[in-house]
C-alpha cells in the first residue's frame, strides 16, 4: 500500500511537471454567472428570506423559505412556474406572533418507500398566549417567565406533492425569553449514510440570550435528536450525546456557550465535527469566531480551542461551505466563505489546518492572530447581477456554487472560464504531442495503481477489519461485549435487554430471525433445521473466488444494528480464525441465549446440548492437512498403503482423531457417533475433502495420473 501511494504521488508530480512545462503560463481564471431560477418578490420590506435547498434527486426544483412562514417551490429555468407550498400562517392563532426561523428536508425526501420520504421540518416562534401546560424544554434554573416557544414541527407531502395538512406533527417545544431567541438552524449530516449509527440525526442550533447567556441552553447552544416518534414521546435522544448521563445538563444539549450562531456545517465527510460560524465575546471582544466543535463544549468561561479565523467583521449566515462540485476547478474542495469589505462582495478561501500554535497558545490572543492565515480572494464579486445588499452562498445537490441575490430574487449559477495565452504557443511547438502522449501514458498508470488500492480495500480480510469478528457475554450475563479483529478490549457493549432482533445471515440470506413476536423464537426443532442448512452448505465445494460467511446481526431498540462476522472463507483461504463447525455450535448457542431474553414464551427448553459435532470431522480434515504432501502422497498411492484412506472414510467405522498426528506419531481412531443422521454427515464430508486432497496431490506432481485414477476409484467403491 505504501509503495503504490509513493507510485500514484511520484506520477502525479510528473503529470503536473509535463501540464505545466506545455502550457508554459499560468491560467487566468475567468467566473461566469448563469441565472437558473427566480424567486417571488416579498410582500414587504421587513420581510426576508430564510434559506434556499435543491430538492434532492431532481435538479429542477428547489424549495424557498421567508420569515414570514411562507415556503415556495421555484422550478428552474422557469420563473413563472413558482408554486407556494405551505404557509404556516395558516396554522397558527391571529394573535399569535408567529416567525418562521429555519427549514430543513429529511434525508431521505426524495427515497420513496424508505423512512423520511416525502418528510420535511420547519422550525419557527410562537407567542405564548394561554396558560395552557405544554411540555417545553427548558432550564429549570430559569426564574424569569419565558413568554415564546421555538417550535420544531414535522410535515409530509402526499401523493400528489402537496402539503398533507393532517401530517403536521409537533416535534420540539423549547421556551425562550424573546422573539430574537429561536432556533437559527436545522440540519442533518448530509454526509451520513443510512448504515451509519448517527443516520438522520437533527441538529438544532439556538440563539443566545444576554440576559440568561450564563444558562446552557440559552447561551448559543446546538442540540442533537432523532426527530421521529418513538413509542409516547415526539423525540429521542442520541445515546452518545455528550451529556446523555450527565444529570447537570439537558441531555439532548451537543455543546453550548458558543454565542451568537450564524451557521453551521461539517467541513470533512469523513468525520463528524462541525466547524460553526459565530459571534463570540472574548476577553469582552464581539468577534466572529469560525470554530470547530467534536461535541461536548462548553464555551462560557474557555474560548474554543480549535479555530480557524477571527474577525471583527460579522459574517451573514448562509455564507459558508466546502465546494464538491465541478464546475469551478481552482475552487474544488476549498472551504469558501463570502464576505463584503467597502460595499464589494468578495469570495475567500481558509485553509482547513490548524495551526499548532492555537491549540497550545489559546489564552495569548495576539500570539494566535499571528498564527492564523489570513483568507485568500479568490474572487471579486463585480458583477451587476451580484450587487445587492443581502446576498447568499449555498450548494446545490451536485455540490455546484449557487448565489441568491435577495434583493432581486435571483439564483444564479457559478461557472469558471479558463484563459491561457501560452495555449496557442505550446501548440505551435514541436514537443506538444510528445507532451500529451507522456501524459496519457502516466494517467493510464494512475488509474491502474488507484484501480489495484480499490481492489485491495475491497477484499475479504478488508471487510473482517471493517465488522466486529467477536462477541461476548460479560460477567454478569446480562451484557453482549462486540469485539473487533485482533482486538481484547471490546469495542462496544450493548444490553441484552435492548436487543430486540436477533438474526442470521449465511452469505447474503438470513436464514433464522429471532425477535419478540409470535414464532420467532427458538426450539430444538429450529436448531436442527439451522444445522442442516449448514451442513448442506459445508459440503458443498468451495471454487476459488466463492465466498461462505457467517454473520450475525442484532437489532437494538434504539434502531441501531450492529453485525458480527464469525466466519469467512475465500475459496481456499480462511480468513477468521474459529474453525465452521465451531462457529456453527457458536452461532446456534447465542440463538438460544438471545431467545431466552426477548422472547422466552415461544422459545422451548434445551433437553441437552451436543457435546460433540462435526468438530471431529474438522479436525481430522486439519490433521491430515499438516501431513507432509509427500507423506500423504505414499498414503494414497493404491500399491502401498491406500487401505489407510479406506480406513478414514469408510462408512461402516465412524470414527473420531483422539490424538493429532504430529512428528510421525499415529493416529488413533475410536467409534463415536451413535446416530445415521451424523454418521452419513460425517462420511460425505470426509469423501468430499479426500477428494480434493487427491486433486491436490495431482496437480502437484506427487501422484501419478494411474495413481490418481485407481484411488479415486477405490475412494467411491467404499462409499
Amino acid at each position: 500500500m505504501l509503495i503504490a501511494k509513493s507510485a500514484t504521488f511520484f506520477i502525479f508530480s510528473l503529470c503536473l511537471f509535463f501540464v505545466s512545462g506545455a502550457n508554459g503560463a499560468s491560467k487566468e481564471k475567468q467566473y461566469l454567472l448563469q441565472k437558473i431560477a427566480q424567486a417571488p418578490q416579498l410582500e414587504t420590506e421587513n420581510d426576508q428570506w430564510l434559506l434556499l435547498l435543491e430538492q434532492p434527486g431532481n435538479s429542477q426544483f428547489y424549495y424557498l423559505a421567508n420569515k414570514r412562514g411562507k415556503i415556495y417551490q421555484l422550478e428552474q429555468d422557469s420563473p413563472d412556474n413558482t408554486a407556494l407550498l405551505l404557509d404556516l400562517q395558516l396554522f397558527s392563532s391571529k394573535e399569535s406572533m408567529l416567525q418562521l426561523t429555519a427549514f430543513t428536508l429529511h434525508p431521505n425526501f426524495s427515497l420513496r418507500d424508505q423512512a423520511g420520504f416525502g418528510t420535511f421540518y420547519t422550525a419557527h416562534v410562537e407567542k405564548v398566549i394561554n396558560k395552557r401546560k405544554r411540555k417545553r424544554l427548558n432550564d429549570s434554573a430559569v426564574t424569569t417567565p419565558l413568554s415564546y416557544d421555538a417550535i420544531v414541527t414535522e410535515w409530509r407531502l402526499n401523493v400528489t406533492k402537496q402539503v398533507d395538512e393532517s401530517s403536521q406533527r409537533e416535534v420540539l417545544r423549547i421556551a425562550i425569553p424573546t422573539l430574537e431567541s429561536g432556533i437559527r438552524q436545522l440540519n442533518f449530516n448530509p454526509y451520513s449514510k443510512s448504515w451509519h449509527e448517527d443516520f438522520a440525526q437533527l441538529y438544532i442550533s439556538l440563539s443566545q440570550s444576554l440576559e440568561l447567556k450564563q444558562h446552557p441552553l440559552y447561551s448559543g447552544a446546538i442540540l442533537r435528536i432523532h426527530p421521529q416518534r418513538n413509542g409516547i414521546k415526539s423525540y429521542s435522544v442520541p445515546h452518545d450525546n455528550p451529556y446523555y448521563a450527565n444529570e447537570k445538563f439537558e441531555k439532548a444539549l451537543y455543546l453550548f456557550g458558543a454565542g451568537n450562531i450564524n451557521q453551521f456545517i461539517w467541513p470533512d465527510r469523513y468525520a463528524t465535527k462541525l466547524l460553526i460560524s459565530h459571534q463570540y465575546n472574548f476577553n469582552n471582544i464581539v468577534r466572529h469566531w469560525l470554530s470547530y466543535s467534536d461535541g461536548g463544549e462548553d464555551w462560557r468561561k474557555q474560548a474554543p480551542i480549535k479555530f480557524l479565523y477571527q474577525n471583527k467583521n460579522i459574517l451573514a449566515a448562509n455564507s459558508l461551505l466546502v465546494y464538491r462540485g465541478q464546475n469551478a476547478p481552482s475552487l474544488r474542495n476549498k472551504l469558501l466563505l463570502l464576505t463584503k469589505n467597502e460595499k464589494q462582495w468578495q469570495l475567500n478561501s481558509l485553509s482547513h489546518e490548524i495551526s499548532p500554535e492555537i491549540a497550545l497558545e489559546n489564552d495569548q490572543s495576539i500570539k494566535q492572530q499571528k498564527a492564523l492565515s489570513a483568507p485568500t480572494i479568490e474572487w471579486l464579486l463585480k458583477q451587476q447581477a451580484l450587487q445587492a445588499n443581502n446576498l447568499t452562498l449555498y450548494r446545490d445537490n451536485r455540490g455546484e456554487l449557487l448565489f441568491f441575490n435577495e434583493d432581486s430574487g435571483a439564483i444564479y449559477q457559478l461557472f469558471q472560464q479558463d484563459i491561457s495565452l501560452a495555449a496557442k504557443e505550446s501548440q505551435q511547438s514541436g514537443p506538444s504531442g510528445l507532451t500529451f502522449f507522456f501524459i496519457l501514458v502516466l494517467f493510464v498508470l494512475l488509474g491502474y495503481i488507484l484501480y489495484q488500492m480499490k481492489a485491495q480495500q475491497k477484499s475479504a480480510k478488508a471487510f473482517v477489519r471493517r465488522e466486529f469478528s467477536n462477541l461476548a457475554l460479560t460477567e454478569d450475563k446480562l451484557s453482549i461485549k462486540l469485539f473487533k479483529r485482533h482486538e481484547k478490549e471490546a469495542e462496544k457493549v450493548i444490553a441484552l435487554a435492548d436487543v430486540n432482533q436477533c438474526q442470521i445471515l449465511l452469505g447474503d440470506l438470513v436464514i433464522a430471525t429471532i425477535n419478540t413476536t409470535l414464532g420467532h423464537g427458538f426450539d430444538e426443532e429450529y436448531e436442527q433445521a439451522l444445522r442442516e442448512i449448514f451442513h448442506i452448505e459445508q459440503i458443498a465445494k468451495m471454487t476459488d473466488g466463492k465466498v461462505r460467511r457467517i454473520n450475525l446481526a442484532l437489532h437494538t431498540e434504539s434502531k441501531k444494528k450492529h453485525i458480527i462476522c464469525l466466519y469467512l472463507r475465500k475459496g481456499s483461504d480462511r480468513i477468521t480464525k474459529k474453525g465452521y463447525f465451531t462457529v456453527v455450535d457458536e452461532t446456534i448457542d447465542w440463538c438460544w441465549i438471545i431467545a431466552k431474553h426477548i422472547n422466552s414464551e415461544q422459545t422451548g427448553v434445551r433437553s441437552f446440548k451436543p457435546t460433540l459435532t462435526t468438530d471431529a470431522a474438522h479436525t481430522e480434515h486439519k490433521t491430515h492437512d499438516d501431513t507432509p504432501l509427500h507423506k500423504q502422497a505414499s498414503i494414497i498411492r493404491p500399491a502401498t498403503r491406500l487401505h489407510s484412506v479406506i480406513d478414514v472414510i469408510a462408512p461402516e467405522k465412524i470414527v473420531e482423531v483422539t490424538k493429532s498426528q504430529r512428528n510421525d506419531e499415529v493416529i488413533t481412531l475410536s467409534d463415536s457417533h451413535d446416530t445415521a443422521a451424523i454418521e452419513l454427515a460425517r462420511v460425505e464430508t470426509d469423501l468430499v475433502n479426500a477428494l480434493e486432497k487427491l486433486v491436490k496431490l495431482r496437480q502437484q506432481g506427487f501422484l501419478t495420473a494411474d495413481e490418481f485414477e485407481q484411488a479415486k476409484t477405490k475412494l467411491y467403491h467404499f462409499n
